[in-house]
């Protein structure tokens, strides 16, 4: 079974008519300028209002190949949409993939299907995911896979204390990306994502130990 691993970084809304759009909302709904500013922070995790940075992927075994936008150009989320779809396409026609794996795969999958249609480019069928039937999608989300009912779902930190899987160095996290993207550090971005794809990676095959 072909398995590919991978995991996305976002940012808020860069696009000058959507930032304005966001902000002619704001003032609207009277907003104070601090919850204008949280409420902007936050589109990050929009998938249409929000944008890629990073995005990393890993072939079975394989060193992740990571993608990072240029963010001083106009195009970059656009560029990095096209890099990240082609190559998987590419894959889809070289090597069928059959188990995409994410932790919170549905976020990952709807920010991948979302900004590919914003920027109007492919994606393969079975990447793209729309209207599939859950056991007819590749998508396998090894959050899904720890979720306690009670409780909600397990961070990925939390599932790797709990396999043993090293938890990561540095002070970056999901919360922290766009303050290190604005800080100049979008290299150490496209470093932690990639280190996730590894320690998704790590986490399933744990389970998988298991349950497979």
């Amino acid at each position: 079974m072909t398995i590919l691993y991978i995991d996305t970084e976002t940012i808020p809304a860069q696009r000058p008519d959507v930032v304005a759009w966001m902000a002619a909302r704001a003032l609207a709904k009277g907003e104070s300028p601090e919850d204008s500013a949280k409420t902007y922070r936050a589109s990050s995790l929009s998938p249409v209002l929000g944008e890629l940075a990073v995005v990393s992927m890993a072939i079975g075994d394989n060193e992740p190949i990571t993608y990072a936008r240029d963010m001083a150009s106009p195009t970059g989320e656009r560029d990095l949409v096209v890099r990240v779809c082609q190559d998987l396409v590419d894959i889809y026609e070289e090597d069928r993939i059959h188990r995409i794996v994410a932790h919170n795969a549905a976020f990952d999958r709807t920010v991948l299907r979302t900004r590919a249609m914003v920027h109007g480019v492919r994606l393969p069928y079975g990447v793209h995911a729309l209207n599939l039937k859950p056991w007819d999608s590749p998508w396998w989300c090894t959050q899904e896979a720890l979720r306690a009912d009670y409780k909600g779902a397990a961070s990925l930190d939390a599932a790797c204390v709990a396999f043993g899987v090293p938890l990561l160095k540095g002070d970056i996290d999901g919360s922290k990306v766009w303050d290190a993207i604005c800080a100049g550090r979008i290299d150490e971005v496209a470093a932690y994502c990639a280190d996730d794809v590894r320690r998704v990676r790590a986490v399933y095959q744990r389970i998988m130990g298991v349950c497979g």
